[in-house]
């Protein structure tokens, strides 16, 4: 079912357009960081819930993952936390040890190569296990032969439905139902929505992006304000949450719209 009529860029084109993000270090990649995608990421991961019902290992598979910002987050945080556990000896405990399992897929050759340079400090690490992988023809069926069924915890998208055709988001969202564990999977996104009722600033910068989307659209990386919620109900998920979040720095409305997750249908 099509919610929304307007043009996206092609397979080729958002792959020459993000191998330029990668290349002169655009913040296209890495909205982890920015002012309009970090509000929105961290409600993001605060709806993860990656360690979730005493879990000891999370396989996570980040779905566009640009420059790894995303991954590297998550480890750092994750890292610091183990560091401050062996700090403290004011009483030994019994503590559980964890692992993170992250997999990357990006169709950015350029991406690819800046995320796995910036997660090479990992590497050593025994609790984490990473793999980025190229996504050489970009359509998100293509995945499903590289991912074991119901091998995956956690499937993360950030700021890359926004810029895909609704067939590809349809396909996206159909490799999630694929890779997610039926019992307690989740599918989280966040994404840019529109902002004209916010305030005046957001009603502002929406409209100057839906003009420069319009006329200019590699500018903002091919992405375009929308709602997936529509497209989860088309694919039968159930919606657990969604948050709207106010960007920092930028007058940016962002849009964080998980967790959700797949009905356990009979």
């Amino acid at each position: 079912k099509t919610f929304d009529g307007r043009t996206t860029l092609s397979r080729s084109a958002a792959r020459s357009v993000y191998d330029g993000f990668a290349t002169t270090d655009h913040a296209g990649g890495k909205d982890v960081e920015s002012g309009y995608g970090g509000p929105a990421i961290t409600a993001l991961l605060a709806m993860a819930n990656l360690f979730s019902a005493g879990r000891k290992t999370v396989r996570v598979l980040d779905y566009g993952c640009g420059q790894g910002k995303l991954a590297e987050l998550v480890l750092d945080d994750y890292r610091a936390q183990l560091g401050s556990n062996k700090e403290d000896k004011r009483k030994p405990r019994k503590t559980t040890r964890r692992r993170i399992e992250w997999r990357g897929i990006d169709q950015s050759p350029k991406m690819v190569e800046a995320a796995r340079n910036r997660l090479a400090r990992f590497d050593d690490d025994a609790d984490t296990r990473i793999s980025i992988d190229l996504l050489e023809s970009g359509d998100p069926s293509d995945a499903i032969r590289t991912v074991k069924r119901h091998s995956v915890d956690r499937f993360v998208s950030t700021y890359c439905l926004d810029l895909l055709s609704e067939s590809d988001m349809y396909k996206v969202l159909d490799l999630a139902q694929h890779v997610l564990d039926p019992e307690d999977g989740m599918i989280l996104l966040a994404g840019i929505t529109w902002g004209y009722t916010d305030s005046i600033r957001t009603f502002l910068m929406t409209a100057l992006w839906e003009l420069m989307y319009a006329v200019a659209r590699r500018k903002v990386g091919g992405c375009r304000p929308q709602n997936l919620v529509p497209y989860l109900t088309e694919r039968g998920w159930r919606i657990l949450d969604v948050q709207r979040t106010m960007p920092v720095g930028f007058p940016w409305m962002v849009r964080s719209s998980p967790p959700d997750r797949r009905y356990n249908k009979k």
